[in-house]
């Protein structure tokens, strides 16, 4: 995820940086290619993305908590009388590998 966030920031001053020189006429013609509308547009476009993304994760956090609860629950379950049977075993494995695998 740092990655994202480095390239939206980088986007973000590198959009500032040319439309600072763009305004103090540095750039000339290009000046007018460069507006606050242009990158209230740009910003706008990768805070969408970026907001997209944190939803897939959402949803993927979410998911995990629910595949946890029902591992504690199996795990509960088998430690009841103190004693982990095979099939009991196998289930928390089971449960176990279904938290990880959310994240593959």
């Amino acid at each position: 995820m740092s990655k994202v966030f480095r390239f939206f920031v980088s986007g973000v001053l590198f959009a500032v940086l040319i439309t600072v020189t763009a305004y103090a006429g540095l750039l000339g013609e290009v000046k007018s290619w460069f507006t606050g509308e242009v990158l209230a547009l740009f910003v706008s476009g990768v805070i969408a993305l970026l907001g997209g993304v944190f939803g897939i994760m959402f949803k993927r956090v979410i998911k995990t908590f629910k595949e946890a609860g029902e591992f504690m629950t199996e795990l509960g379950t088998a430690l009841e009388d103190h004693r982990v049977t095979r099939e009991e075993l196998a289930g928390i494995v089971k449960e176990g590998r279904d938290i990880f695998a959310v994240w593959r």
